[in-house]
């Protein structure tokens, strides 16, 4: 369960995080971000939250305007990515829940 309201029936819980890029009319550079109920998680903005051994050195990937460099890094990385997510997405766990400012981006 993830401390983001997720509404009932949502296509979009914290067990299916699909990846996208989106713009804003507040910010229309495009950006890679993940769909978690009816909200969408910039990656760039938490990118130093992906230490796993895959992506560690690889978080800049997050800052492209596509998904290209990302999907190239292949399945370890896209797994690595979900589960670092659901984590950090999770009610139980205060790395983001707990951090405004960082949840403000």
């Amino acid at each position: 369960m993830s401390f983001v309201n997720v509404p009932q029936g949502s296509d979009f819980p914290i067990e299916n995080l699909p990846f996208g890029v989106f713009s804003t009319i507040g910010n229309e550079r495009h950006r890679i971000g993940v769909a978690i109920g009816e909200e969408i998680l910039d990656l760039s903005a938490v990118k130093s939250l992906f230490t796993g051994p895959v992506l560690a050195n690889q978080q800049d990937v997050f800052d492209e305007l596509t998904l290209n460099r990302f999907m190239s890094l292949g399945k370890a990385a896209w797994h690595e990515t979900r589960v670092t997510l659901q984590k950090i997405l999770s009610k139980d766990e205060g790395v983001l829940r707990d951090n405004a400012d960082l949840r403000s981006r």
